[in-house]
């Protein structure tokens, strides 16, 4: 199953402990969405990420190949059960130039929008820097952490 992670889950290491199975496959983006922070968490204190229309923004994230039983894991992980989050079916824009079919998470009623939480927003940065996603979008999250100092 191909899963589009775009927030925590873009660090490969922060993915693969409830995926062991993930394998990257590509960069790849969201057209006419952004990434906002629209859910307060206690446990991280801060914002958590969600896709959010927005007409002309790109969501830069990658997809990973997953095994099906360790998405209904990452189901748990991602607080499907309880509502917080939804998986929903996308079409993205692989880096290859074709559209593929993948799943993403996004909050099921965003607030906010919120400060990300620090934690969260370190592994963003780690994970864009890994996969080697426009610089542009990386520094755009760095320069979102040092103002959170």
């Amino acid at each position: 199953m191909r899963y589009f992670a775009y927030g925590s889950n873009l660090s490969s290491q922060y993915m693969r402990r409830t995926c062991p199975s993930a394998t990257f496959i590509m960069k790849a983006d969201l057209p006419n969405f952004g990434v906002e922070f629209r859910h307060y968490s206690e446990k991280r204190q801060g914002g958590i990420s969600s896709i959010v229309e927005a007409p002309g923004k790109m969501v830069r994230g990658v997809l990973f190949e997953i095994r099906v039983e360790e998405i209904e894991e990452l189901d748990i992980v991602e607080s499907v059960p309880e509502g917080l989050y939804r998986r929903d079916t996308f079409l993205v824009m692989g880096e290859d130039g074709n559209w593929h079919e993948a799943e993403l998470y996004r909050v099921t009623n965003p607030r906010g929008p919120y400060p990300p939480a620090k934690g969260y927003l370190d592994l963003m940065i780690e994970g864009a820097r890994e996969h080697g996603l426009d610089a542009s979008y990386v520094e755009e999250l760095v320069s979102l952490r040092r103002s959170l100092e």
